[in-house]
């Protein structure tokens, strides 16, 4: 993460309305100035308490306050298919803008791992909130573990 403080994100979300600390799949991050910054995850989904996963949901909301840096975006990949979600909307430094994550995507390829990368489109910097979860096709959550690959 280049030039962002990783501290005052969890408190930009905080004055948000969104529980950072209270929410177990939501990752914090931001990009760097550079148009190509890239933050890769690698998210596991896998069986727990006897359900299998099914299903990958993932949406992005962009807590950037200043201009710059274009659409944020999160791409999902697992074997052969990918899927991409975005938040055509950012916060401004009174917090006036949208408030909403950007449209939900999902991937259906059970249990493994999934490849997830969040991209910007022009340099500036970009801060975001990453929520993800590991579901049956009934909505059951299952496990879901989350390494970061590149952060960028």
């Amino acid at each position: 993460m280049k030039n962002v403080n990783r501290l005052a994100i969890p408190f930009m979300m905080a004055a948000l309305g969104y529980a950072v600390n209270g929410a177990a799949h939501d990752q914090v991050g931001a990009l760097g100035n550079e148009a190509s910054a890239t933050d890769h995850y690698l998210i596991i989904c896998s069986t727990e308490a006897g359900e299998a996963s099914d299903v990958l949901e993932v949406r992005v909301f962009d807590a950037t306050e200043a201009q710059g840096g274009g659409k944020i975006s999160a791409v999902v990949q697992r074997e052969t298919v990918v899927r991409t979600a975005s938040d055509p909307f950012r916060v401004d430094e009174h917090f006036n803008h949208d408030k909403n994550f950007g449209p939900l995507t999902s991937v259906s390829g059970g249990n493994g791992a999934y490849n997830v990368m969040v991209h910007k489109l022009k340099d500036g910097p970009k801060s975001y909130l990453l929520e993800y979860h590991c579901k049956t096709n009934s909505g059951i959550h299952t496990g879901t573990s989350l390494t970061v690959l590149q952060d960028q």
